[in-house]
């Protein structure tokens, strides 16, 4: 008892089978067709003989052209630029990425983001997932960011540009109190501007103690449809830090809380993956339920070439040999 393994795998037996009938078909009409053609020579006159074998050879040179032809175009893989419209929680980030959204990433630079709870510090680790995020969004979508304290600091309107951003936030630095409120009030009225979906994202501590009241932004933003999606970087008992207020303004504007449990950058780069496509999809979701999309459709190019193919290869019961 023994087994082959073979490197060759069909993904779909029926097709391998009915090749192996088709070809069994056209051995016998080779045949068949053979004889005829033997027959016809003996009784037909010579003139109509050479007219009938004329006409043979053209049907002949136009089987094999087809079936060259239908080959070829089958083998480069043809198809139809098509549209449909996909729900956009079902959507992929490549359908995603033919639509743009606004998104403003905010960061806490308060003085109790110098812990070093998370390595090196809470400010240096929300810097690195502001940056990967940066980069994870997609080439339309426009990206602002807003550095903010006891106040709002450093500022940047949505924008395309995104090594100008990536450098601003990596020279951010530290400064007295917390204002969460204010920095989304900010924040919200900057993106209110922007036509489309648009999202905020969050990084921060969650130890809110000075400026606006967050109670009445946070219904604001709900009111208006704009998702708040909180990251907190910091360690629940360790400081100023406060994961219960980021997770309810989330829960409250149909955004998502993330923490922060690892601060090596290959755990963050995948954090950050997941982030990007649910901001995106919850930005595009304040929006449309739906998106048109852009698609190849394979199967009208490859019926219409089989098509051709079977009926090529079928002409062979006319043209004998």
């Amino acid at each position: 008892m023994f087994n082959l393994d073979f490197p060759m795998r069909i993904e779909n037996p029926a097709y391998g089978l009915l090749g192996i009938v088709l070809g069994v078909v056209f051995i016998l009409l080779f045949s068949l067709s053979y004889k005829k053609l033997r027959i016809a020579e003996k009784r037909l006159e010579l003139a109509k003989w050479h007219t009938m074998r004329r006409v043979i050879r053209i049907i002949n040179v136009g089987m094999k052209l087809g079936v060259i032809l239908s080959v070829s175009f089958l083998l480069a893989t043809p198809y139809v630029p098509a549209t449909m419209e996909v729900p956009v929680e079902e959507a992929t980030e490549e359908q995603m990425e033919q639509y743009s959204v606004a998104v403003i990433v905010l960061m806490d630079v308060s003085n109790s983001m110098k812990a070093s709870d998370l390595k090196p510090t809470r400010l240096e680790v929300s810097k690195s997932m502001a940056e990967l995020l940066v980069g994870k969004m997609g080439k339309k979508d426009r990206i602002g960011f807003i550095s903010f304290a006891g106040e709002v600091h450093d500022t940047m309107l949505p924008t395309a540009n995104t090594s100008a951003l990536i450098d601003l936030i990596h020279n951010q630095t530290y400064h007295d109190s917390t204002a969460i409120g204010t920095a989304l009030e900010t924040a919200i009225g900057v993106i209110g501007a922007y036509e489309g979906g648009k999202a905020l994202v969050l990084f921060s501590d969650g130890k809110n103690n000075w400026g606006i009241n967050l109670t009445s932004v946070i219904s604001e933003a709900a009111t208006i449809k704009i998702p708040i999606f909180t990251v907190f970087v910091g360690t629940y008992g360790i400081g100023d830090s406060d994961p219960i207020i980021l997770r309810e303004m989330s829960d409250k504007t149909g955004g998502s809380f993330y923490e922060v449990r690892n601060e090596e950058i290959e755990s963050l780069a995948t954090e950050v993956s997941k982030i990007s496509k649910e901001v995106k999809a919850s930005a595009l979701k304040t929006v449309q339920d739906e998106i048109t999309v852009e698609t190849k459709n394979y199967e009208t190019p490859a019926t219409a070439l089989s098509v051709l193919l079977v009926a090529a290869l079928f002409l062979t019961w006319f043209t004998g040999v």
